[in-house]
């Protein structure tokens, strides 16, 4: 394209009827035709003297690629959201290898800007509804937006000022959001969100030659909102470990404290038992229900010495398992969290161990009090009072 670009620049072209129309005096006619049929012509050629007449009817073309005007190419780019991948305008020899070419930069940051609008859209964007429609949800309800990227002069676009910056900012938007892994759809919302922010603002162009200008600020909106949301996600992700823990250790704690009052019941049990033998046994006898009661009250501190062997390891485990959630200076939720859990859990052990020291106190005694029953009973038994 930028010899043949070279070829008519040096050459007279206009549009007649449907045909171009080439009048050279300084290049080979020959030469143009061979570099057209390179690009794709397969029509007839018309020789006159120095002028060349090409059809530009589409079936004479692989792909045709000559427009009169900056304007005709920029509305064939904006019917097919796309930048024909050679043209050549014929009002100021501009054409497709021409890469310092500003208006082609514009163009295909326009291009990009469809693409990725058209990524996150609700409907629309087809020949038939080409209106781009947005349903955002934010804090103060959901709000629809509408882009109609079709709304974009070419006299418009060109007077934008724009770097290679932006193109690469608008770049980074659309490899992020085309990025195909579990956290797609997340990232999607937040860029819809970030899109309403800018379009929130005020200003006098269309919607979509106000956003052609903004792909930086796009970019940092972005950034901002989706730090945000992984914060979020990370804090509320903490705070449910947190629960979890602490539901965890208090499902043990109560296991050992039922534990624990599952003995405890058997001390009540072994003085009722000797009142209802100490009526008609010997001394013997009351000897082995001493003993009895006696192995009661050493199985009862032995479990309970157990428990509270196991509230011991329990109180370390809890207390390194949150206190790592405490040193967290930013997460003020998840600190405080951390440590009304920590707090409570240890607390609760504390009066489990209580309740172990006090179910040892009642164990010795009743075995006391059943010791001295069984001496006084006997006594009464062997003296009686006549």
């Amino acid at each position: 394209m930028k010899i043949l670009a070279e070829l008519l620049k040096q050459s007279s072209c206009l549009i007649e009827e449907g045909n171009l129309e080439v009048v050279s005096t300084n290049v080979d006619i020959v030469a143009i035709q061979e570099h057209l049929t390179r690009l794709g012509y397969r029509g007839n050629y018309f020789v006159l003297g120095q002028t060349l007449s090409v059809s530009l009817a589409t079936s004479s073309w692989t792909m045709p690629f000559f427009f009169e005007s900056n304007a005709e190419l920029w509305q064939k780019v904006v019917q097919r959201k796309i930048l024909p991948e050679r043209f050549y305008v014929l009002e100021n020899h501009f054409h497709s290898d021409d890469t310092n070419e500003h208006a082609i930069f514009l163009m295909q940051l326009y291009v990009e800007w469809v693409s990725l609008l058209l990524k996150i859209k609700d409907h629309g964007g087809s020949t038939h509804d080409p209106i781009l429609a947005f349903y955002i949800n934010s804090d103060k309800g959901a709000k629809k937006y509408e882009i109609d990227y079709r709304k974009v002069e070419f006299a418009d676009l060109i007077k934008l000022e724009l770097e290679t910056e932006d193109r690469a900012d608008l770049k980074y938007l659309l490899d992020i959001v085309s990025l195909d892994d579990a956290h797609q759809k997340e990232r999607r919302e937040v860029l819809r969100s970030s899109l309403a922010e800018i379009l929130d603002n005020n200003y006098a162009d269309s919607p979509m030659l106000w956003l052609l200008q903004q792909s930086k600020k796009l970019k940092k909106k972005f950034q901002e909102n989706h730090d945000v949301y992984l914060h979020k996600f990370s804090v509320n992700k903490l705070l449910s470990e947190i629960e979890e823990k602490s539901t965890d250790y208090i499902s043990k704690i109560n296991e050992s404290i039922s534990s624990s009052q599952s003995k405890a019941f058997a001390i009540p049990g072994a003085l009722i038992a000797i009142a209802a033998l100490i009526k008609n046994a010997d001394f013997f006898s009351l000897l082995f229900v001493c003993a009895g009661l006696l192995s009661v009250t050493v199985l009862t501190f032995v479990a309970n010495r157990i428990h509270s062997e196991a509230y011991d390891a329990l109180k370390e485990q809890v207390t390194r398992s949150l206190t790592r959630y405490e040193i967290m200076k930013d997460e003020d939720a998840v600190r405080v969290s951390a440590t009304d859990a920590k707090n409570k859990l240890l607390d609760l052990i504390k009066k489990s161990k209580s309740r172990l020291d006090l179910i040892n106190a009642l164990s010795v005694t009743i075995f006391i009090m059943g010791v001295c029953y069984t001496l006084l009973s006997t006594s009464v038994l062997n003296h009686p009072f006549r």
